[in-house]
């Protein structure tokens, strides 16, 4: 199924169970590109009491899924896989909102690379991530 609106993705990324707590806002989408906002929720910052590195990485993960998603359609699900991702922790976050910008690089016969880089409500850098997906068709 081809991309056809905002709404459209914004109701398949509100479909995944851990948006309940996420609660992930679509503010933009293209070709191959994506911008995600997540909500400042402390249920995900660490002791420190910035957010969390695993909550930063399933943002950069899942904003990484819709830019790929606006060029092969949502019912790429199952037929993808995320393979790795990298990320390095450049500044901590705290009580802020975050927005993630996701962006295919290289669409590959097999593979498919990206980054996702994640900034603040001020619009520091949090952090920078890699991303490879495999392609199962």
């Amino acid at each position: 199924m081809l991309i056809t609106s905002l709404e459209e993705l914004q109701a398949h990324i509100n479909q995944i169970p851990i948006n309940e707590y996420l609660r992930l806002k679509l503010l933009e989408f293209g070709e191959g590109y994506s911008k995600l906002m997540m909500p400042y929720n402390p249920v995900f910052t660490n002791t420190w009491k910035t957010t969390h590195g695993g909550a930063l990485m399933t943002l950069a993960d899942i904003a990484f899924f819709v830019a790929l998603a606006t060029l092969y359609g949502l019912d790429v699900s199952g037929r993808i896989s995320t393979v790795e991702e990298k990320t390095s922790f450049l500044s901590p976050s705290r009580e802020s909102d975050l927005y993630a910008t996701a962006r295919v690089i290289k669409n590959g016969r097999k593979l498919i690379f990206g980054d996702v880089s994640i900034t603040s409500d001020g619009g520091r850098i949090v952090s920078h991530s890699t991303v490879t997906y495999l392609r199962n068709w």
